[in-house]
């Protein structure tokens, strides 16, 4: 709850309204991040320290900053009343870090969702994606699913939903 919406809830009350709460998602506190806050800049900030963790190969910080990332990208979303499908163009190329954590831990076919749905929501598939899900696919070792066919999905026109691509991709098992 912003400090505008409490507010609004409770009738400008001055006293109420230096009540300090916290986000719904636990990544900062709403006193800490402005109402006109640049989403994308700390988006960008946690991007950046998420990397530095990953050479420093702190693979649970690592994470979590990959997840305040995807939600600073939602909240940016969300200020601007952009749609699902502006979403998933931002929160998918955070999922490149994900799947490379995830292959460290071998959890080959968890990797291969996330490269599948960063490969997916792409303007056009660079050479470096069609290596990557060559790749993935390969470590993924499905049975009859080749690197065509999941190339083949990633080319399918339309936005594809986190959630979507993980119940095809195990369903390829």
């Amino acid at each position: 709850m912003t400090t505008k919406q409490h507010n609004e809830n409770n009738g400008g009350d001055e006293a109420l309204s230096n009540v300090v709460t916290e986000e719904d998602f636990d990544t900062e506190p709403a006193a800490s991040v402005a109402e006109d806050a640049d989403y994308l800049l700390l988006a960008l900030d946690k991007g950046n320290e998420a990397q530095i963790a990953m050479r420093e190969k702190n693979n649970t910080e690592a994470w979590a900053l990959l997840q305040a990332q995807k939600q600073f990208y939602s909240k940016y979303t969300a200020s601007q009343s952009a749609g699902a499908d502006a979403l998933v163009a931002l929160d998918s190329h955070v999922s490149k870090d994900l799947a490379n954590l995830l292959r460290q831990e071998k959890k080959h076919k968890d990797a291969l969702v996330h490269i599948i749905y960063w490969v997916g929501n792409s303007q056009s598939v660079t050479k470096d994606q069609h290596s990557k899900l060559r790749a993935y696919v390969n470590r993924a070792k499905l049975s009859g699913t080749t690197v065509d066919d999941a190339m083949d999905y990633c080319l399918v026109d339309g936005v594809k939903q986190f959630h979507m691509v993980q119940k095809d991709v195990d369903s390829w098992d």
